[in-house]
């Protein structure tokens, strides 16, 4: 029996103005169902805060496809880590802004998928999430 561990990819980047969020959403939730990613988005209007997990060979792919949207610019990796178990399992890619309607609620969700985080991956994520 083999012991299977995904690659969780954390990272941020730059928003180009008037992105649509809800498009890259859409888009990415197709994506990811297909190449078994799960994670989550965070965009504050100005900052994305993206955590993706899966196989290798997929978070290597999406991110290629990430680093390559012009959507987006000064792409900065957080954490680039092996897990045993999926963080973020149920969102094949849970959107979450303070803006939205129970933004502290979704907020807490992600900080309690967090806790068995490196103290540096949470705290470079509350750091991005509450600017």
């Amino acid at each position: 029996m083999t012991e299977t561990t995904f690659r969780q990819l954390f990272y941020t980047s730059r928003s180009a103005p008037g992105v649509d969020v809800d498009q890259i959403l859409q888009q990415s939730r197709h994506n990811n169902a297909v190449d078994g990613i799960t994670g989550l988005l965070w965009h504050d209007g100005t900052h994305f805060v993206q955590v993706i997990e899966g196989p290798q060979s997929s978070v290597a792919s999406a991110y290629a496809r990430i680093a390559g949207d012009p959507r987006h610019s000064e792409l900065t990796i957080l954490s680039d880590r092996t897990v045993d178990n999926r963080e973020f399992g149920y969102w094949s890619m849970e959107r979450a802004t303070r803006s939205l309607e129970g933004g502290e609620a979704a907020l807490a969700r992600i900080e309690r998928r967090l806790a068995g985080a490196p103290e540096s991956l949470r705290q470079a994520f509350t750091a991005a999430a509450t600017r």
